[in-house]
């Protein structure tokens, strides 16, 4: 502990103040002003306890002193219990900040002093009694009274010396005045418990000076990792932004190259230009997952369905990535039926699967469950480098890499097992991991069995590429402002036999669709366009034009949950930037097939 923590500087009623370790002036008064706080949070113990020993002591002694004084002094600890009642009330009924916190300092000061003083005068005035039977409830009345506060007032020492020497100095003064040998010795003993008591109680306040202070550090370690945080997200959604556009664009040009050379599907050079594409848009797509998880418009679907279908689609997918890279990949059958989310379920799976294949460089990876009572358990055992005892928490932390794996492209950004944590938190499922550094990881998740008979699942694990929608005779409009992806755009929808109206703003959009005869059947706009308009405002514009709801799928660069809820809530379909073709692809056939059912 600093030395000048306790460094006693007498005559000081702020000592405690000045012995804490060197704060800065803001902090000082922060303390302060919690100290006052927490005096004034003792103010009912103040009130309640000096009110009843007050009238237990008048009750005791109406007979054996001076009445009149008695009467006095009863009528003052009242008054400044009533008083304490009403400062209770102001000081936590209002803002503080209106008033000066020297105001309330100088008040708890005040009505400290007064009720030392009432209390150290029953000394000068009704000792001792005149009835001598009552000398030792009065003597125990003068050893008590004094100290009675001390944990409440010594929370603010300037009001604890405020009532104790007032209190305490009569009762000394008075039993030493006294004829009797054994009540000198009592006021010698008081005064050496005096200096005891105000060390005892000096400790006791910086001990709780010592503890406000921590916890207000602590405060604003965590406001500033918050800050750093809401920086960090900041940062990350503007860069996420950034970078979709560019790999939006180009995703939407290699897939209308494909189309229309079809023979460049084979061909190394484009086989690696479509793998980096994909790599780039699933580190995208995991920050979007996390904004999702943010925004809580993750929806979960449980059902019951048999789990040998979903691990021998995820074993058919995953077994040849694992022979490419020399390893063994081995599944356990199973027949059991469970409940839970199979999309969710599947994304978790995946996740851990991928992080196997990822960091096991020898050996293989087993697929397969256990039955626990009324659960099953999936497990995912790898024979790979492993995880350190001493980091395993740290695993489902965001952005967290734990090897340097020598490709940082395929590694990721670190947020695969903390989106695989919180979604197995929204199905309430438990997932565990043990490891040893060097042998490798067994990964297991928990979820319940069912008894029912499900229904066949169909998951689309998007290796089979969907049919490109036939948008004949269909009138698309195209709202962006970045020239890229609107040509992008343009190119594949015209590839897919749409007639696309592209613009990069409201104004250019009404004059291109001024001698349409009809309402378009499909909007694609961009959320954010130039000087401020959003896609909100194009798809007013429109319904307002034509008088027609427009079917509209948003695209946006933009993460956050906000926007998220926004999409989610008008029921829009909302696609985040790089936009998958398949994706693009799954979207309107979906609208296709609605129209094609609203025409029946």
């Amino acid at each position: 502990m600093d030395s000048g923590m306790l460094k006693k500087t007498s005559g000081n009623r702020d000592r405690v103040m000045d012995n804490t370790p060197a704060v800065s002036d803001e902090l000082r008064q922060r303390l302060r002003a919690e100290q006052l706080h927490t005096h004034y949070q003792q103010l009912p113990a103040m009130i309640i306890a000096p009110a009843l020993g007050a009238l237990f002591t008048a009750w005791v002694l109406w007979d054996a002193v001076n009445t009149t004084y008695l009467k006095i002094g009863l009528a003052g600890i009242l008054a400044i219990s009533g008083l304490r009642i009403l400062l209770y009330r102001k000081y936590f009924s209002r803002n503080r900040a209106e008033e000066s916190q020297q105001v309330w300092h100088y008040l708890a000061i005040s009505l400290a002093l007064v009720s030392g003083c009432i209390w150290g005068s029953t000394a000068l005035f009704l000792y001792p009694p005149r009835q001598p039977e009552y000398e030792v409830y009065m003597l125990v009345l003068l050893a008590l009274v004094p100290v009675a506060p001390m944990a409440a007032l010594a929370v603010y020492m300037p009001a604890f010396h405020a009532y104790y020497l007032p209190c305490i100095t009569p009762f000394i003064i008075t039993l030493g005045m006294q004829e009797n040998r054994a009540e000198k010795m009592t006021a010698l003993l008081l005064l050496m418990m005096t200096g005891a008591i105000i060390t005892f109680a000096n400790k006791y306040a910086a001990m709780l000076a010592e503890a406000i202070r921590l916890r207000l550090r602590l405060a604003d370690k965590k406001e500033q990792l918050e800050q750093a945080a809401i920086v960090k997200t900041r940062f990350l959604a503007a860069a996420s932004h950034d970078l979709r556009q560019p790999v939006h664009a180009m995703g939407l040009f290699l897939e209308s190259l494909q189309n229309r050379y079809g023979e460049l599907r084979d061909s190394s050079l484009f086989a690696q230009l479509g793998q980096s594409i994909l790599i780039l848009r699933r580190m995208l797509d995991a920050m979007l997952d996390i904004s999702r998880l943010d925004a809580g418009v993750v929806e979960v679907k449980l059902r019951d369905f048999k789990l040998a279908e979903l691990l021998i689609s995820l074993r058919d997918e995953y077994a040849p990535l694992a022979a490419r890279r020399g390893l063994r990949f081995r599944y356990v059958a199973t027949d059991q039926t469970v409940n839970s989310d199979p999309v969710l379920l599947e994304r978790i799976l995946r996740n851990l699967l991928t992080n196997a294949i990822k960091y096991t460089r020898q050996g293989g990876i087993l697929l397969g469950c256990r039955r626990h009572g009324e659960y099953i358990q999936i497990q995912i055992c790898d024979s790979g480098s492993g995880i350190p005892a001493s980091r395993l928490n740290e695993i489902f932390f965001e952005f967290t890499r734990l090897h340097n794996h020598e490709n940082h492209l395929q590694q990721g950004l670190g947020l695969g097992l903390s989106i695989t944590k919180r979604l197995s938190h929204l199905l309430e499922h438990d997932i565990t991991v043990h490891s040893r550094e060097g042998r490798g990881s067994i990964f297991s998740i928990t979820i319940p069995r069912s008894q029912n008979i499900p229904k066949s699942i169909h998951i689309n694990d998007g290796q089979n590429p969907l049919p490109a929608p036939k948008l004949h005779q269909w009138q698309v409009l195209v709202v962006d402002d970045d020239e890229a992806v609107r040509m992008g755009m343009t190119t594949l929808l015209e590839q897919w036999h749409a007639e696309v109206i592209a613009a990069a703003d409201i104004n250019e959009l009404l004059q291109k669709i001024s001698k349409l005869s009809r309402p378009p059947n499909l909007l694609i706009v961009d959320y954010r366009l130039a000087h401020g308009i959003t896609a909100q405002d194009v798809i007013y514009v429109l319904n307002t034009e034509f008088k027609h709801s427009i079917p509209v799928i948003i695209i946006t660069g933009d993460t956050a949950p906000a926007r998220i809820l926004e999409a989610h809530k008008a029921n829009h379909i909302l696609l985040h930037k790089p936009v998958a073709p398949e994706k693009l692809k799954a979207c309107i056939n979906s609208l296709l097939l609605a129209d094609q059912v609203s025409e029946l």
